[in-house]
């Protein structure tokens, strides 16, 4: 509502109920879609003429100025412009996106919550923006996806070894998403799941937002034959991790990764059935 008012609007009273069942501090953008399920519905009631683009441009405004979280525009985006089935290949530049429809085929998405929140993940998500800012200044360019390995490796002397693995795991992360998208393509799931691990490594030991419980969830998996992948998701330091998982085997896999989580940390894991679905719209 403030950020609207900012823009010479002037609102007149209204009514709002809302509800949801996103949990929140899971790392599934809860934040987000309120934002813009609240931005899209004063849209509509009060007729200001917005566009999608011009509501979570909003809702991002709204995170910075009221949570204090300098996110990027990610998930308002997926948030809004969701579509059935599909993975959207988000250019944050240009703020426009690529469809790709996913066939899983035999295998489906599992999310596992540690029902962990570390109060870390909002001032570590600025921290590791400051990084790749400062690190993009250094090297002349506007963001880290300007840059080479060869590029931060010229500049490798001037930083220190973990402000140099956190700009690198971005470089790497922006090819695997080119590749992971070449991989929903070729309806590659195999190599889906590969990208999954190798994000979730690069999360963990490189820009360093994993924490115990997400590496042992990720861990957990990488023996069993009937995932293909799985990473964290969301801000870190607790939050879901995502599965690539057989279907005809979810059943079996929630009882064996409850009882080694609740073994290992002595609390439970929640398990979520999830489908890609469309994004913010008046039901």
């Amino acid at each position: 509502v403030a950020e609207i008012q900012k823009k010479g609007i002037v609102l007149e009273n209204f009514n709002a109920v809302f509800a949801g069942n996103i949990p929140s501090g899971a790392g599934m953008s809860s934040s987000a879609a309120l934002e813009n399920s609240v931005v899209f519905g004063l849209n509509s009631l009060f007729e200001l003429g917005f566009s999608k683009k011009e509501m979570i441009l909003i809702s991002q405004n709204a995170e910075h100025n009221y949570a204090g979280v300098k996110c990027g525009i990610m998930d308002q985006y997926a948030s809004m412009f969701g579509k059935k089935q599909s993975a959207l290949l988000l250019d944050c530049r240009t703020i426009k996106s690529n469809t790709f429809k996913i066939d899983f085929k035999d295998y489906k998405l599992l999310l596992i919550n540690t029902n962990v929140k570390h109060e870390l993940s909002e001032s570590a998500y600025n921290d590791r923006r400051e990084v790749c800012e400062k690190v993009s200044r250094l090297l002349k360019i506007n963001a880290l996806r300007d840059a080479t390995k060869a590029d931060l490796d010229f500049i490798k002397s001037n930083i220190s070894e973990e402000d140099y693995q956190k700009c690198l795991y971005i470089i790497q992360e922006n090819e695997r998403v080119h590749l992971f998208s070449k991989a929903i393509k070729d309806n590659n799931n195999a190599a889906l799941g590969k990208y999954l691990y190798q994000s979730h490594n690069g999360l963990s030991k490189q820009y360093k937002v994993s924490c115990k419980e997400l590496d042992f969830l990720v861990d957990s998996t990488k023996e069993n034959p009937n995932i293909l992948g799985a990473r964290m998701m969301g801000g870190g330091f607790g939050g879901c991790t995502i599965n690539l998982i057989l279907k005809s085997e979810v059943k079996k896999f929630k009882k064996e990764i409850s009882k080694l989580y609740q073994k290992e940390f002595n609390k439970e894991c929640s398990i979520y059935s999830v489908k890609l679905s469309k994004g913010t719209r008046k039901v």
